[in-house]
């Protein structure tokens, strides 16, 4: 047998040899917490977040309207923006009702309802 499980001929199928299982499959995950699937209803849009703001602020200020599921501010271009995630549309919806306008780190913040942005056509 050769290295890699093939059929006795150098590295076989894969570049990874069978004793190193850690490298097969190398870089088909998407990472940690990528990849979620969420309902939109579920999920509302925050704006206007001051520079300082971080997400365990952020959860405890829209946990006011319901649990979250999942909170994030955030960076680079999205800078100043965030979302959350409720149990159910009713907390998001409450959310919105509720924490729209409200003061988080000494700024009054936006509150809506999550739109998924629209995939651009390609030519």
């Amino acid at each position: 047998m050769g290295y890699g499980g093939g059929k006795g001929k150098g590295w076989g199928n894969s570049w990874a040899p069978v004793w190193q299982p850690m490298f097969n499959g190398w870089g088909k995950g998407k990472g940690k917490g990528k990849g979620k699937k969420v309902d939109a209803a579920l999920m509302v849009w925050l704006g206007n977040l001051a520079e300082g703001t971080n997400w365990k602020s952020l959860q405890d200020h829209m946990n006011q309207a319901g649990k979250t599921k999942w909170v994030e501010a955030f960076d680079g271009k999205g800078k100043g923006t965030g979302k959350a995630a409720f149990s159910t549309a009713e907390e998001a919806a409450n959310a919105v009702a509720m924490l729209n306008g409200s003061v988080l780190d000494g700024q009054a913040i936006m509150v809506d309802v999550w739109v998924k942005a629209p995939k651009e056509a390609t030519a």
